[in-house]
């Protein structure tokens, strides 16, 4: 007997020997096995599947699973009727509610069952629980993001660090969409002599207070970045040449007021290069070198200054 034979209990009620005994081997599986018609109608549930979804009662597929009284009408095509077209196993992966209520993934795998004339008489479902492992794979895939995230962020101001940058120009080499764009680097004049005269610790608060004046400049499109020591830059994208000149003009004026509560030395200044290029046109290390040359030009005039390069 298999289980082919549509019933673990023929019509007249006697067990067959080999039936008891299969039906105790089934029972005593640690996953639900299930046996529909093929009019998907439930027709037998081991011991494991009558823990998780209850006794059968003979309803359609989706009531005794899904505990719902409608057919399943989302974009992904029904497994059963897929092992029906096309006579082979199927598997997938679908999200279930057992009978206490708890959300669990499972790996779905059907397999058609035939009678003797080669005729399609049944269906075995096994449900394999793979929720750990799918919880696992979350947490996995929420700590790699918050490594990445950690590694493309600057520790002390909480902007983005140069890695990131270099990534985003990276993509924006690739862009072939031709927008213009435009690199701001700064330098801080006289922060040496602050952190000189008041040492590191008052150092790196004045860093993260100029950072802070930063992000009220600029848009939250534009990415801001620390790239190192007292040095930061501003990407900005779909701008043009005035309007990379007035966030520069800003940079400058809102940088250049003292730092509340620091005696003397308690100012600094900005030295900006404006790169303007276009997307998809310049490689990232021809961005920075000049953007980089720019602000060293304007440092050389006293600082406090801006000047831009074309590319």
């Amino acid at each position: 007997m298999t289980l082919s034979d549509h019933s673990l209990t023929p019509p007249t009620g006697h067990r067959h020997p080999d039936a008891a005994r299969l039906q105790q081997i089934l029972d005593l599986l640690p996953h639900p096995v299930m046996l529909f018609r093929p009019d998907h109608t439930v027709e037998y549930a081991n011991a494991e599947a009558r823990r998780q979804y209850g006794e059968p009662q003979h309803g359609p597929c989706h009531q005794y699973i899904h505990g719902s009284s409608q057919p399943c009408d989302d974009d992904k095509p029904c497994p059963r009727q897929q092992v029906i077209e096309w006579r082979k196993p199927v598997t997938s992966e679908q999200t279930c509610t057992d009978s206490f209520g708890q959300q669990r993934f499972f790996e779905i795998t059907l397999a058609p069952l035939f009678n003797a004339q080669g005729e399609l008489d049944g269906l075995l479902e096994t449900h394999h629980d793979v929720t750990t492992r799918r919880q696992e794979a979350q947490r996995l895939q929420l700590l790699q993001g918050h490594l990445t995230e950690l590694a493309h962020r600057d520790s002390l101001t909480g902007l983005a660090n140069r890695r990131y940058l270099e990534l985003k120009l990276d993509t924006l080499a690739k862009d072939n969409t031709a927008r213009l764009c435009a690199l701001l680097f700064l330098d801080l004049d006289r922060f040496k002599a602050i952190n000189d005269v008041h040492g590191h610790v008052i150092g790196d608060r004045v860093l993260s207070t100029m950072a802070a004046r930063l992000r009220g400049v600029v848009r939250t499109s534009d990415l801001l970045i620390r790239v190192g020591g007292d040095e930061f830059a501003v990407l900005l994208e779909n701008t043009n040449e005035s309007g990379a000149r007035a966030v520069a003009n800003k940079i400058i004026t809102t940088l250049a007021s003292p730092v509340d509560g620091l005696s003397l030395p308690n100012s600094v200044s900005a030295s900006v290069g404006i790169t303007l290029f276009t997307s998809g046109s310049v490689m990232p290390r021809d961005i920075l070198t000049q953007a980089d040359s720019a602000m060293y030009r304007a440092k050389r005039r006293g600082g406090n200054d801006r000047e831009l390069i074309r590319l």
